[in-house]
């Protein structure tokens, strides 16, 4: 998941909005508008132990992320999301992943 290539698949999204260059770049500008607040939103969920907050934003980031051609957030947000369905404790790591890949994301816009 290091590889620039991860952050952001142009023929994904492209592909994704059935060929429409604008849909695809109008889907990509709502997600990147939308992901620092579900980011913030999401670690103060963490912080408070609010797993049903967490599980919330989340869903929310990984639901995005299915329209737009963000392979990396899209599977980080999906394997939180599963951990937080199994009612996982250790979430730590994922957390961090998912971080990590929205803050790669955004560098890019």
């Amino acid at each position: 998941m290091d590889t620039e290539t991860n952050v952001y698949d142009e023929q994904l999204s492209l592909q994704l909005a059935g060929g429409n260059q604008d849909l695809a770049r109008q889907m990509l500008e709502m997600l990147l508008k939308e992901l620092p607040a579900l980011r913030t939103d999401m670690n103060q969920a963490y912080k408070q132990g609010d797993k049903a907050a967490l599980y919330d934003n989340v869903h929310k980031i990984n639901g995005s992320t299915r329209y737009c051609g963000v392979p990396a957030v899209g599977q980080a947000a999906n394997e939180l999301e599963l951990l937080l369905k199994a009612n996982h404790d250790e979430l730590e790591s994922a957390l961090a992943d998912l971080n990590t890949e929205i803050e790669r994301l955004l560098l890019l816009a």
